[in-house]
């Protein structure tokens, strides 16, 4: 299991036909309300009491143990401490039963060996039991009515089309209680997940054509395999993924980990992750569910722009403004659209996108009908919103609804309500709103960044469809097993000299330069190169630290007094390289992450590393497309066009050399630990390798 195996079927438990609850009690304790929840929900399915201290409960038969069932359920809920965990479970493994739910913590002593948790995974994984937790609140599945949960649940909840899957117990109720309409299949507080993890949640939720969207809440990917996996499929099945990742903070990191006992992994890998198969990353559960919330309608914008209709010349300023700060594009409208919109306007009112429709209030209800559908059919826009407050004081009277709804037939793009401030949203209006299936969006901060990613998400989805090989060409070794004999044999990181000679052979061009041992030679090799040159030594890894850089040596006296320093300090070993002036300083790399293996870095290079941090991470395999995207979004970025008249950079030769280092990432990956090109030159027609550092495995561990 978890990657290792096949793919675990969770139908016995997410779907059961049959439950026994081991440690059924009465209503007010834990074992009681887990039969109480079953009863209130309509559960169809067969319902078996286990313990041994009653003959009945709540008006049922109560059995002594499992053994004593007169038929095997396919799910054991274990409302048991963790004293009687690893017993409960052996008998769930001897009766056959396919799965279990445990929520106890499973929590063992520090030194304990085999710890609790190791025993429960050892048996579960030995007899192929599905499990969920432990230290879980468990899981809803509306779809069969099936509540597995100790804690309070709302019997009145209806089955629909998203997906939740949370490491957290309290964001589980509380996007589980949720009073904005949103409707699940299936809502799961994995736990430890010491058996079955958050993949093997999302592979059953894909294999179930009701689910429209999957929302995650993690603190660490336990599974990274079959996670990887899971998420292709999201990908290829056009169903998005919208996660919540605690650890962006070092700290957070820190917390995750001791929360959940796994590893938080690297932030910048995770968005990397994120990125490659199309995932929502959003910042707050509020965000998550007004993300979900238009999922859920399964609206697929047609273009990446949005159209926005307020009643606020200053809500729409505000809303200006924090479109460009999460990256949310309006829609340039036509001058069709435009005079369009004049014609209804009132006078003063600019026609632009977003629109401020409000003017006296006079027949707003026409006006309003008008600019939407004017701003809809513009061929710019791809989804509309209604961005206006509704005021429980304007129930019974606010026209926006009845709007609404009597326009929706007739728009091409996906209608979304905005509520500006979501704590004076009327519950009255919104539920009317998403009972006629127009989501509401509770605040524009997280309203705008949710309409980003569905448009986004569209996108995505589009140049998967349309997407083509790319004519990049990318340079490979003849002999790629004597480079992984070489690295495999290094005992230790490799100069600079022998790491550019496995660059150039995956394709990425070094400086012109020669190493020599001598002066004479230094001098022949100056020459031959042309002045001004640098000196380096081949004597340390760390060189610059060590005083073994000399740069801009101007003539062969120069070029002897810097040799003979180094040869004095450093040994006799230099490098002499061509100066390279001019161009734009870029930082390459590869990392090796513990979960997803190698990683390549793309970042503005030189001193700018340290004082911008200005560094993109990519997961492997990438694209050129990817990788020009990431170059475009340095904040360095503008520098490769040409700034107060200097050329522009061969892009697509640092996109080349990038592609090369991937390449060689994934051909030699298992023997390196890290690669540094620092800086990658980009010049107006070429790029040159003028350091690197390439750290094999053998000398990291």
């Amino acid at each position: 299991m978890n990657g290792r195996g096949p793919r675990q079927d969770l139908t016995p438990l997410l779907r059961a036909r049959s439950v026994a609850i081991v440690g059924v009690s009465q209503p007010e304790r834990f074992g009681g309300k887990l039969l109480r929840n079953l009863e209130a929900h309509g559960y169809a399915g067969r319902i078996f009491g286990v313990n041994p201290r009653y003959e009945s409960v709540q008006g049922r038969p109560c059995h002594p143990s499992l053994s004593a069932l007169p038929e095997r359920p396919d799910c054991a809920i274990l409302a048991v401490p963790n004293a009687r965990l690893a017993d409960a479970l052996d008998e769930v493994a001897e009766c056959g039963i396919p799965a279990a739910v445990i929520f106890a913590s499973a929590w063992s002593e520090p030194g304990e060996d085999p710890s609790l948790q190791e025993r429960l995974r050892r048996t579960a994984t030995r007899h192929g039991i599905a499990l969920c937790g432990p230290n879980c609140m468990g899981f809803v599945s509306l779809q069969d009515r099936l509540p597995v949960s100790g804690y309070d649940t709302d019997p009145k909840r209806r089955a629909g089309p998203v997906t939740v899957i949370s490491h957290s117990g309290s964001v589980w109720e509380s996007i589980l209680q949720n009073r904005r309409g949103i409707d699940f299949n299936y809502v799961v507080s994995s736990g430890n997940e010491i058996v079955t993890t958050v993949a093997d949640y999302m592979q059953f939720a894909l294999s179930d054509p009701t689910t429209r969207v999957i929302g995650l809440f993690l603190e660490a990917v336990r599974d990274p395999e079959t996670f990887r996996a899971a998420l292709a499929e999201a990908a290829d099945k056009d169903v998005p993924v919208v996660a919540l990742k605690t650890g962006r903070s070092e700290r957070g990191a820190r917390l995750a980990r001791a929360h959940s006992g796994a590893l938080a992994g690297e932030d910048s890998v995770h968005d990397a992750l994120f990125a490659h198969h199309g995932v929502r990353r959003v910042q707050s559960v509020d965000e998550l569910l007004d993300t979900l919330e238009l999922f859920a309608t399964g609206m697929r914008p047609r273009t990446r722009h949005a159209a926005a209709l307020l009643d606020s010349g200053g809500q729409r300023a505000h809303m200006v403004d924090l479109a460009e700060a999460v990256g949310l594009s309006f829609g340039t409208l036509s001058r069709d659209t435009e005079e369009r919109l004049r014609a209804v306007l009132e006078p003063g009112l600019e026609a632009t996108n977003p629109l401020d429709a409000w003017g006296t209030g006079a027949a707003s209800d026409e006006i309003y009908g008008e600019c939407l559908l004017a701003l809809d059919a513009d061929p710019s826009t791809g989804i509309d919103l209604f961005a206006v407050d509704l005021f429980p004081l304007d129930d019974g009277v606010s026209e926006y609804p009845r709007v609404a709804e009597a326009l929706r037939p007739r728009l091409r793009n996906p209608l979304a309500f905005l509520v500006h401030a979501s704590s004076t949203a009327s519950e009255l209006q919104t539920t009317r709103l998403r009972e006629a299936g127009i989501p509401v969006l509770l605040g524009t901060e997280t309203g705008l960044r949710a309409v980003g990613h569905v448009l986004d998400h569209a996108a995505f989805q589009r140049e998967r469809r349309e997407r083509r090989s790319d004519p990049v060409a990318v340079a490979r070794p003849a002999d790629a097993s004597a480079l992984r004999r070489r690295l495999a044999a290094a005992g230790g990181p490799l100069d600079e000299r022998a790491s550019k000679e496995i660059l150039a052979a995956y394709g990425l061009a070094p400086t012109r330069e020669r190493a020599v041992g001598g002066v004479e030679a230094a001098r022949v090799a100056a020459e031959a190169i042309g002045y001004p040159v640098a000196l380096k030594t081949l004597g340390s890894a760390h060189k610059t630290e060590h005083g073994g850089v000399v740069l801009g040596i101007r003539d062969p006296v120069e070029l002897e007094a810097a040799y003979r320093d180094l040869a004095a300090r450093l040994g006799p070993e230099v490098l002499v390289q061509e100066m390279v002036t001019g161009g734009v300083e870029l930082l390459l790399g590869v990392v090796r992450d513990p979960q997803f293996g190698p990683c390549l870095t793309i970042g503005s290079g030189g001193i700018w590393v340290e004082v911008w941090k200005d560094v993109r991470t990519l997961l492997l395999p990438t694209r050129a497309e990817e990788i020009r995207r990431a170059l475009g979004s340095l904040r360095g970025a503008a520098l490769l066009s040409g700034v107060r008249g200097a050329r522009p950079a061969d892009v697509e030769a640092v996109v080349g050399a990038a592609l090369g280092l991937a390449t060689l990432a994934l051909d030699l990956g298992d023997v390196v630990a890290e690669i540094d090109v620092n800086p990658l030159v980009a010049l107006p027609d070429r790029a040159v390798v003028v350091d690197a550092l390439i750290v094999p495995r053998s000398a990291s561990d």
